[in-house]
C-alpha cells in the first residue's frame, strides 16, 4: 500500500512541475539548447528567449523559473534583473555567467532588488547543479 501512495504523490509532483515553466534568456543557442535538455528532463515545459531585446518580460507568471545569463551582447542580464524588478515580478531566479565576479555583482543586485533568487550557477555546470535548484522550487 505504501509503494501505491508514494507513486501517487510522485505522479502529482509530475503534474505541478509541468504546470510550470522554465524560461531561459540566454544569447549561446548551443548552451540553451543543452539547458533545456538537462531541465526538461525534471518535467518542466521550457521557453527559450536567445535575445533579451525580446525576451517579452512582461509574459512571465509568478510560477515560472527564470535562468538568466549575465553576460549577453546588446541587453546584459544585469539589465533584465532591472527589468524585472521594474516589472515586481514574482518569478524564481536563476543567474548563470562563465565568470564568478560578474555573478558576484549580479546576485547582490537581485537581493537588493527584491528578486526571488534561488540560485546562482556558475558555467559549466553540471545536471546535478540544476536538479538541486529545481528540487528546491
Amino acid at each position: 500500500m505504501a509503494k501505491r501512495t508514494s507513486s501517487v504523490v510522485e505522479q502529482e509532483k509530475q503534474k505541478l512541475k509541468r504546470r510550470r515553466r522554465v524560461v531561459i534568456i540566454d544569447d549561446e543557442a548551443a548552451f540553451s539548447t543543452l539547458l533545456t535538455k538537462m531541465v526538461s528532463e525534471f518535467g518542466y515545459e521550457v521557453t527559450v528567449s536567445p535575445d533579451p531585446r525580446s525576451s517579452r518580460t512582461y509574459e512571465l507568471r509568478d510560477s515560472d523559473i527564470v535562468f538568466i545569463d549575465i553576460l549577453m551582447p546588446h541587453v546584459s542580464g544585469i539589465q533584465v534583473l532591472e527589468q524585472l524588478a521594474r516589472q515586481n515580478v514574482k518569478s524564481a531566479v536563476v543567474l548563470m555567467s562563465g565568470q564568478g565576479d560578474r555573478l558576484n555583482e549580479a546576485e547582490k543586485l537581485a537581493k537588493k532588488l527584491g528578486l526571488y533568487l534561488i540560485g546562482v550557477l556558475e558555467k559549466p555546470f553540471r545536471l546535478a547543479d540544476v536538479e538541486l535548484i529545481l528540487e528546491g522550487v
